[in-house]
């Protein structure tokens, strides 16, 4: 009976064992409470700060705005006050333009707030004028502007369809012709096809001007740049008022300048030079073709 009983107890207890050990692989270590305190303080460490950044930055956002709306009502204020008002507006370098067509053109007029007025719109406003080669323009606070102004110089009338225009040196148009102006210029005519021809005009208006030519611009009555590269001078004022054609070569007229004042004054010297009608330079030759008639003309 003893040795039964101890059987069943045996088994008992190594049945016991299987299942303490089967129950203790099933159950989960438990969370630690010290690890579950400390995070706690994190999280409401991190919603303080981006709820003191979210502060921060609705102050800056309220400040600019705050800025802005004094400086935009700041402007307004300046810009209406009486203290700026244009009071001086001189005009410097127009000779052809008035004053008052200057101020016309810029669209300016004492009283204008100088700080409230676009310099910028200004001066392309005065740029816009064909008569007007360059211009500067500045204000001087608080209620001065000033305008230095650079005009085109007409040298020549050129013909276009029928009206009659101002040219500049270098043939290029600056402005039709209206009635009631006057002017004692040349009439100029250039060929197609001619990209030296306004180096070739220049540099014969700055002889003339430098007293490199033995005739004046004054003298000038036309002036041709013809197809076949010839400079073509009719002088009105020269052979006693009946008139002389001067003929250079556009390639070479420099050279032929030179020689040609040289005949000029061969001329000149033997008191013939009234019986010339034309003066030509042909290669390295200057040849003269007199008047039919010079006594009559």
């Amino acid at each position: 009976m003893s040795t039964l009983t101890m059987g069943k107890q045996s088994r008992l207890n190594i049945g016991g064992k299987r299942a303490a050990r089967g129950n203790t692989r099933k159950r989960r270590k438990p969370a630690n409470p010290l690890l579950m305190r400390d995070n706690a303080p994190r999280r409401l460490v991190g919603a303080g700060q981006f709820i003191i950044r979210m502060v921060m930055l609705s102050l800056v956002l309220s400040l600019i705005a705050v800025l802005g709306v004094g400086l935009l009502y700041g402007y307004r204020y300046i810009t209406a006050h009486p203290y700026f008002d244009l009071k001086e507006i001189r005009v410097a370098g127009n000779d052809r333009l008035s004053y008052e067509t200057v101020l016309k053109t810029a669209g300016v007029q004492p009283g204008l707030n100088c700080l409230d007025m676009n310099v910028g719109e200004v001066k392309n406003r005065l740029d816009a004028n064909p008569w007007i080669d360059s211009v500067t323009v500045r204000r001087e606070l608080p209620d001065r502007l000033l305008i230095d102004v650079r005009e085109k110089v007409p040298t020549f009338w050129v013909r276009q369809g029928d009206g009659l225009y101002f040219a500049d040196a270098r043939g290029r148009v600056i402005a039709p012709m209206h009635p009631g102006e006057q002017a004692s210029l040349p009439i100029l005519s250039v060929a197609e096809d001619l990209p030296d021809g306004p180096k070739v005009l220049s540099g014969i208006l700055e002889k003339m001007a430098s007293g490199g030519t033995p005739f004046t611009q004054a003298q000038t009555a036309w002036i041709k740049l013809t197809s076949a590269h010839d400079l073509e001078i009719y002088l009105d004022g020269a052979g006693e008022g009946r008139g002389l054609t001067v003929k250079l070569s556009m390639d070479r007229w420099e050279v032929q300048l030179e020689r040609l004042k040289v005949v000029w004054r061969d001329l000149m010297r033997r008191n013939e030079f009234d019986q010339a009608a034309i003066i030509a330079a042909s290669g390295d030759k200057i040849w003269i073709q007199k008047r039919e008639n010079p006594a009559a003309g």
